[in-house]
């Protein structure tokens, strides 16, 4: 049995997704970069990415920690599983952003963020609420996408 058959072989769905991104996170290291996996894994890892962010420090951490680097790749990856309404709303939030594709440069990224208004900021959060309530379980769609 492999390390992914026995991940998806876990019978909570949170179990699965954790030790599917601990599966992959290890491969990535082995490889030197995540961005050296299969794009269905990088997929799983772009979204791992997101809704950790999302979870501590919501839209500013995003986009403001190095995840921001990310972005349009983030994007993609929901996309990628289908997510649609979740992609709609990460677009939006991307859209904020004078400077379009988002600078990976993080020190241009936070140079536009400390610029954005208090309005701005209550969109985001706004944003993040409309993410939760999609209800779409965007791990499991993903790990479905790699295997």
């Amino acid at each position: 049995m492999t390390e992914i058959d026995f991940a998806l072989n876990q019978e909570k769905d949170t179990d699965k997704v954790e030790f599917v991104g601990t599966v992959l996170w290890n491969k990535a290291n082995k490889v030197g970069h995540f961005t050296k996996l299969s794009e269905a894994e990088q997929t799983f890892v772009f979204i791992d990415i997101f809704e950790s962010e999302i979870n501590n420090n919501g839209l500013f951490g995003f986009f403001y920690n190095s995840s921001g680097e990310y972005t349009h790749e983030v994007l993609q990856a929901f996309l990628n599983i289908k997510a649609q309404e979740s992609a709609t709303i990460i677009d939006t939030a991307i859209r904020v952003f004078k400077t379009l594709p988002i600078p990976k440069d993080i020190l241009e990224r936070r140079q536009e963020i400390t610029q954005l208004t208090k309005d701005t900021l209550d969109f985001w959060s706004q944003l993040e609420y409309q993410l939760i309530e999609t209800g779409q379980t965007h791990h499991n769609l993903s790990i479905f996408s790699i295997y």
